[in-house]
């Protein structure tokens, strides 16, 4: 094996291969360079992912992570020709999963206990709100008031503190602007309770009113009296599994396939236990009152082992090692070193629990990675995947205790690491709830938009998620929808009316060029795609193609050479399928959901033809009743351009008029065609209020001149203000003398005259305004 290192980054060690290779090249973390992709058994690929840990909704981070390396993906299997083996898990046990679980159960509890008087819950919410806010925001509690007890503490906390926009308060942690808008939500919700309770009017409506708005404030109150007592395990499971399911119809909304096997923490316990074991007798662990610390001193270094391989520069981060171990860990004093981590942990009471030899405990979160992907991936893997954000410590403690188990140097080939996704600036972060779920994304733009942004980006890099960078996604995406529409719908046409040879050659000088930009595209394709998957270069390259056969279309359907079109079609079609941005099993285009003619049933053929036979009947009574009774020809021809511009556009049909007098009929997504005519409208209706608020500003602009224009050229001067500055005044009122009766200089008459001369402008106006 060849290696690679460098001073301050442990060897790489490149795998080799007798197997014929295919010459792409990854960016690996590794090296944090492109290095040859070379597989360990031929043609077989190990994939390992890091899954979702299944606490909360998926949103727009976790769609950056899972297309991306599902665009990577199928280029590697699609494209390439590798023989995929993909594993990904579910982290179903995770401190985030039992806090959620414990405080959401909890709060549900609390809200359906009718034996709480109102004033009882008031009384709760309050002591949570004071609980929390003393807490949170105690640096700056403190030096004003000591603690806020009451509601004019509060408020002069807030004030103290301008509303939360003071830039010491902002910047004192990331969490503070998002924990503030809990407390002044909590603290609003308390307020009209309180009212309530004065009016007499605080019912139960009320009260679930207050819990659900307090929400963020007093779960973690409820959870710190009573979440010892949460004993039933089935709590954990099912939020865990709810959020599974609710993950995979996300991704199956993006057309993200599936792992080929998937794995989740609690099913995988044993082999977690046995696995720690193996550590600790290799000498790289040890047991500390039932739990289990990786021992980073007693690795590094030893047996050519090295610590944090992909962020040498992280090692000995407190705050990233803290986050990696978990909110409810707080057991630092019982490790050796501040860097160990956990391999096992001592359930305490209100946690899921399982035997093992150190007793009853849970996994820790990095271990489950290691032992999952082992277990079906073997002591070595190709690839691993996963988002840029867990690179350290998740990835690094994932490397290290997998080779403190198997006693190797290189658990992991290649590490590919996919870029933060940026909204508006900030980072995408759950933690934060600075995020956009899939759902909600989804409902803006549809998934072969939202995998057009990704395709437009560099994988590794980061991305921005914005409103600019959506615009120029669906610019190329409606660019290829369109080619894709006039192109399958001329070769539709071009098979219905496909006769005997003309005896003519078709195949000249302008087919010729379509064909030679094509074998540039490819090859511009095939160099983008080898290249560490540069999908950006790529896309460029299907764009100039798809431009260039635009061109040739437009000498006419009879004048071009339709097989010549099809060429470049079936190629186009085949990197989009490959990108994931196309039905698989469509030949041409997008594809349609729709079965094929030959495999579908009655039932089928009637919910599709059903509803364009209702409108082709409707348009022919209209049709009929005109002839009937002589309507005209204005008539007739509306009543053909709204079967064109509504009701057939309903059913997913665009008639497109051209200029031969012979329509080209396509077919389309109706609910893209929608979109397009919701975000068509949109874009008008905001020209249209931006021409609105022109004339407005123009409108005020004219009558603001108007207003000073009605003062008198001559009384301008005259004001009280201006008998202070001068004595003397010629006849048409400009001052000729100071006040000390100096005359004024050149200059300084020039410049008052053409004041006068702009007043008297604007007065000759006003009196024609008057007038009109």
């Amino acid at each position: 094996m060849m290696s690679s290192s460098s001073s301050n980054r442990p060897v790489w060690n490149q795998p080799e291969s007798t197997y014929p290779q295919t010459g792409l090249k990854v960016f690996n973390s590794l090296t944090k360079s492109k290095v040859p992709f070379v597989p360990r058994e031929g043609n077989n690929v190990s994939w390992y992912g890091c899954g979702p840990t299944v606490y909360d909704a998926a949103h727009m981070g976790h769609a950056c992570n899972y297309v991306t390396f599902d665009i990577i993906r199928r280029i590697m299997e699609d494209y390439i020709g590798y023989d995929m083996s993909v594993v990904m898990n579910i982290t179903d046990v995770d401190d985030k999963i039992i806090l959620r679980a414990r405080q959401k159960h909890l709060l549900k509890q609390y809200q359906d206990d009718a034996s709480l008087s109102p004033e009882q819950v008031v009384d709760d919410v309050t002591a949570a709100f004071n609980e929390f806010v003393n807490k949170h925001f105690k640096d700056f509690v403190e030096p004003r008031m000591g603690k806020v007890v009451t509601s004019e503490d509060w408020k002069e906390f807030v004030a103290a503190v301008d509303q939360g926009k003071d830039a010491a308060f902002v910047a004192s942690d990331e969490k503070t602007p998002m924990r503030y808008s809990a407390a002044s939500t909590a603290f609003w919700a308390l307020s009209v309770a309180r009212l309530h309770l004065a009016e007499g009017k605080a019912g139960a409506d009320e009260m679930l009113t207050l819990t659900s708005s307090a929400e963020d404030i007093l779960s973690p109150w409820l959870d710190r009296l009573h979440g010892a007592e949460v004993t039933d395990q089935r709590i954990f499971r099912d939020l865990a599994a709810f959020w599974e399911k609710d993950f995979f119809e996300d991704m199956d909304a993006l057309n993200v396939r599936r792992p080929h096997v998937l794995t989740r923490v609690s099913e995988f316990v044993d082999e977690i236990v046995r696995f720690v074991q193996r550590i600790i007798d290799n000498g790289y662990a040890y047991e500390v009152d039932g739990s289990v610390y990786f021992d980073v001193s007693a690795f590094d270094g030893k047996n050519d082992h090295f610590y944090a391989k992909l962020e040498p520069t992280s090692k000995g981060n407190s705050r990233l090692l803290a986050d990696g171990e978990g909110s409810l860990s707080k057991d630092e004093f019982k490790k050796r070193n501040s860097s160990d981590f956990a391999l096992w942990k001592l359930s305490k009471p209100g946690e899921p629990r399982w035997p093992s030899p150190w007793g009853e405990g849970r996994p820790g979160w990095h271990i489950e990675c290691s032992v999952m992907a082992s277990e079906i991936l073997g002591a070595q893997i190709d690839v691993h995947v996963g988002g840029i954000d867990l690179a350290f410590p998740h990835h690094d403690n994932e490397l290290c205790q997998s080779e403190a188990h198997f006693e190797n140097q290189q658990w992991v080939n290649y590490f590919m690491h996919a870029g933060h996704l940026n909204i508006e600036g900030l980072k995408m972060s759950k933690s934060l709830k600075n995020f956009i779920t899939i759902k909600e994304a989804l409902k803006k733009y549809s998934a072969r938009q939202i995998r057009t942004l990704f395709l437009l980006s560099q994988w590794n890099k980061p991305l921005f998620f914005d409103a600019k960078s959506m615009e120029e996604a669906i610019v190329v995406e409606k660019s290829l929808s369109n080619f894709f529409a006039n192109t399958t719908a001329l070769l539709r046409e071009f098979r219905l009316r496909q006769s005997e040879s003309d005896a003519r050659r078709h195949t000249l000088a302008p087919e010729l060029d379509v064909l030679e930009a094509l074998k540039d595209a490819k090859s511009q394709v095939h160099r983008a795609l080898l290249d560490s998957f540069d999908t950006p270069t790529a896309m460029r390259a299907i764009q100039e193609i798809v431009s260039r056969t635009n061109t040739y279309l437009q000498r006419g359907r009879d004048n071009i050479d339709l097989q010549v079109v099809q060429t470049v079609v079936e190629y186009v079609s085949r990197i989009m399928r490959v990108f994931g941005m196309s039905n698989e099993s469509s030949a041409l285009g997008w594809g349609s959901s729709a079965a094929s003619s030959d495999g579908q049933g009655a039932a089928d053929r009637e919910s599709i033809l059903l509803p364009v036979a209702r409108v082709l009947s409707d348009f022919r009574d209209v049709v009929r009743e005109l002839a009937l009774s002589g309507g005209d020809k204005q008539a007739l021809l509306k009543l053909c351009d709204k079967i064109r511009d509504n009701d057939l556009p309903e059913l997913g049909v665009i008639i497109d008029d051209h200029g031969d007098g012979r329509a080209l009929v396509k077919i389309a997504d109706p609910e893209e065609i929608r979109r397009d005519r919701e975000r068509q409208e949109a874009e008008i209706a905001q020209r249209l209020l931006t021409k609105q608020r022109e004339a407005q500003k123009a409108e005020e602009k004219r009558q603001s001149r108007l207003a000073k224009g009605k003062q008198s050229p001559e009384e301008i001067f005259r004001t009280p203000e201006m008998l202070d500055l001068y004595s003397a005044w010629d006849e048409r009122g400009i001052p000729t003398k100071d006040k000390a009766g100096e005359e004024l200089t050149k200059n300084k008459v020039k410049k008052l005259t053409k004041e006068y001369d702009a007043q008297k402008k604007l007065h000759e106006k006003y009196l024609e305004s008057l007038s009109a």
